[in-house]
């Protein structure tokens, strides 16, 4: 689940002490098809290629996570870092989302990352045995209805994803692929999509028998996201890139290679 104040849990925490900082001139697009393996171990923003700037970037974001600062600090702090490095954003771009010093790029990187960790948090707190039971599924709701610009049609992409609706609701079991699906990121915890409120709230076993998706005995099993067990990717990169990714994992204590265009992980950090 999005939360939109810090939660400094140690689940949250471990998602970010994994990420390596991946500079990158891909736009959203290709960035959409780097596998989500390594998406999730990465931390970039489309078309930054400043390592400085994603480093503290990265930085704040932890700080967000262990709830010691307020969002409007950090952000006041990477636009001085930007006006340091003396950035200046496209001509007749100022203020939009391509502006990396504007609020509402800022604001995009923050949050995101922030609420990535949160839901990370979540998920994984989520899939202890005696939580599973109790709560086996999951409802993908509107936490922010009034909000209107940008909005995604959700039941569409719900459906279109193979979802089932129980009177309208779009609920699952809470390791159904169903939540991979409607994912932007690939990933199987909220956010779903760059500013997106929605999110997940939990539904008991009671109800998940009476809607028929397990019956008394159906015993649903964790779903472990060990951040670097069998990491294999194989990212559309080129040699210089290559290098700066391997740089940053070391960096984390990760030891991976390539072997041709498919990186494997070694050994190192958990």
């Amino acid at each position: 689940m999005i939360f939109r104040t810090p939660l400094p849990f140690a689940e949250a925490l471990e998602s970010r002490a994994v990420k390596a900082v991946l500079p990158t001139d891909f736009r959203t697009r290709l960035l959409s098809e780097i596998p989500a393996q390594l998406r999730e171990r990465a931390f970039f923003s489309a078309g930054v290629t400043n390592a400085d700037f994603l480093d503290r970037a990265s930085s704040a974001v932890d700080d967000l996570v262990t709830g010691t600062v307020d969002r409007a600090t950090k952000r006041l702090e990477l636009k001085k870092l930007l006006d340091s490095l003396s950035y200046r954003p496209v001509a007749g771009e100022e203020g939009t989302l391509t502006d990396l010093s504007s609020d509402r790029r800022l604001n995009v990187i923050l949050d995101t990352n922030l609420e990535m960790a949160q839901g990370y948090g979540h998920f994984a707190q989520g899939q202890d045995s005696a939580i599973l039971d109790q709560w086996p599924a999951q409802e993908l709701i509107d936490t922010n209805p009034g909000q209107t610009e940008n909005r995604r049609d959700w039941k569409q992409i719900w459906m279109d994803a193979g979802g089932e609706f129980y009177d309208g609701r779009m609920i699952a079991l809470k390791n159904d692929p169903i939540w991979t699906r409607i994912s932007r990121f690939n990933l199987p915890y909220p956010p779903f999509d760059f500013g997106s409120y929605w999110d997940v709230a939990d539904v008991d076993r009671d109800e998940a028998i009476s809607l028929e998706l397990i019956d008394r005995d159906t015993e649903i099993l964790p779903q472990s996201r060990n951040f670097n067990a069998g990491l294999e990717a194989a990212p559309s990169v080129g040699p210089e890139m290559q290098q700066a990714l391997l740089d940053s994992l070391a960096d984390k204590g990760i030891e991976a290679r390539f072997m041709g265009d498919v990186l494997k992980y070694i050994g190192g950090a958990s």
